[in-house]
C-alpha cells in the first residue's frame, strides 16, 4: 500500500521515465523543455520529481521497490543512473506505434539501393521504402530483398512499420510470415524465431515443417522454429527499445542481459554461471557496451575481467 509520502505509481512512472531520459544519454534542449512542461503540468508530477532526485541523492533511504539499481561508484555520473522506479513500464516509448524520420533519426538512410540490407555488430539503420513503409535494422543483420515487398532474414533483428497495401512476405530460416499491415518485430537467432506484432491486421505464420498456418493477433508475442511454435505472450515495447539506442529491461537474469550485450559487441563475452542468480533492472545507452559493463561492475557483486578488448570475462566479486 502506498504511504501518505510516496507519489502515485503513474507519476511516479512517468517521473522516472523523464530521468532515464535525461540521464542515461546526452538530453536535448528539447527534451528539457518537454521534462519541464510536465513537471509544471500538475503538481502531483513535481512532487514525483523530487521525490527521485531526492532518492537518488540518498541511495540508503530510497524504498526498495523505488529502485532497483542506482550507481554506487563516485566514477560514474549520474547520467549512469540504471534503473528508477518502473522505467521498464511497458508503453513508455512505443505506446501508439513508435515513429522514426530523418529528423529525430541520424541513423536514417533513406531509399534503398540494393538487394541486400545489412548491419555490422552494434550498427543500426533505418530505411523507408518506396511504398512509405519504414524498416528498422538491428546490431549484426542481413536481409535480401529479391523485390519490394519480400524480405529474407538470414540473421538479425529487424522492426518493419508498414500501412502498404501489398502484404510483406517474410522470410527466415524458421518459416514464412505474411504482415498485411502494421508494426511487427522480426528476430531470429539458434534456429528460432521470434515475432512481436505491435499494431495492424493479424500476421500468419508457418514453419518450414509445420502442416498449419498460425495466426498471430495485434498486441502478442510468438515464437517459432521450423516445427512448432511457442511462448504466446502480450508483446513487450521494452524488447524494441534498441531502436532508439537503448536497452530496457526488467528483472532480466544477469546471463541473458550479458548474452544480449554480446550482440552488440566484438569479440567474446562471457559469464560465470554462478551470477545466474542475479538480475537486473534498467535502462542502458548501446552505444557503448563498456560503459555498461562498468555500470553493472559498480552495481552488482561482480567483476569484469578485460582481458583483450575482444574478450571479457563477468565472474563473482
Amino acid at each position: 500500500m502506498r504511504t501518505p509520502h510516496t507519489p502515485d505509481e503513474e507519476s511516479l512512472v512517468k517521473a522516472s521515465y523523464w530521468m532515464a531520459r535525461l540521464w542515461a544519454d546526452e538530453p536535448s534542449a528539447q527534451e528539457h523543455k518537454a521534462c519541464k512542461a510536465w513537471r509544471n503540468a500538475d503538481p502531483a508530477n513535481e512532487y514525483a520529481w523530487q521525490f527521485l532526485m531526492n532518492a537518488q541523492a540518498r541511495f540508503g533511504e530510497v524504498p526498495q521497490n523505488t529502485t532497483a539499481i542506482i550507481t554506487r561508484s563516485r566514477q560514474i555520473s549520474r547520467r549512469s543512473l540504471l534503473s528508477l522506479a518502473g522505467m521498464a513500464t511497458g508503453g513508455l516509448f512505443f505506446a501508439g506505434g513508435y515513429q522514426l524520420n530523418s529528423q529525430e533519426n541520424p541513423l536514417f538512410t533513406g531509399l534503398p539501393n540494393t538487394s541486400r540490407l545489412t548491419t555490422e555488430k552494434g550498427e543500426r539503420k533505418q530505411i523507408v521504402f518506396s511504398d512509405g513503409s519504414q524498416i528498422n535494422l538491428n546490431t549484426a543483420t542481413d536481409i535480401s530483398m529479391p523485390n519490394t515487398h519480400r524480405l529474407l532474414l538470414n540473421y538479425g533483428e529487424f522492426l518493419l512499420n508498414s500501412h502498404s497495401p501489398i502484404p510483406y512476405q517474410i522470410e527466415t530460416p524458421a518459416g514464412h510470415i505474411t504482415l498485411y499491415a502494421g508494426q511487427l518485430n522480426v528476430r531470429h537467432t539458434d534456429n528460432n524465431t521470434s515475432l512481436s506484432l505491435y499494431e495492424g491486421k493479424p500476421v500468419h505464420l508457418i514453419g518450414h515443417n509445420m502442416d498449419n498456418t498460425v495466426t498471430l493477433e495485434p498486441g502478442n508475442h510468438i515464437d517459432f522454429d521450423s516445427s512448432h511454435t511457442e511462448n504466446l505472450q502480450p508483446t513487450d515495447t521494452n524488447t524494441i527499445s534498441w531502436v532508439i539506442g537503448k536497452l530496457v529491461v526488467q528483472d532480466m537474469p544477469l546471463p541473458k542481459l550479458i548474452n544480449e550485450l554480446s550482440r552488440y559487441r566484438k569479440g567474446v563475452l562471457r559469464i560465470s554461471p554462478d551470477l545466474s542468480h542475479l538480475t537486473v533492472s534498467g535502462v542502458f545507452t548501446l552505444k557503448n557496451t563498456d560503459t555498461i559493463l562498468k555500470q553493472l561492475q559498480a552495481s552488482l557483486p561482480i567483476n569484469v575481467t578485460k582481458f583483450t578488448n575482444y574478450w571479457v570475462n563477468v565472474t563473482p566479486a
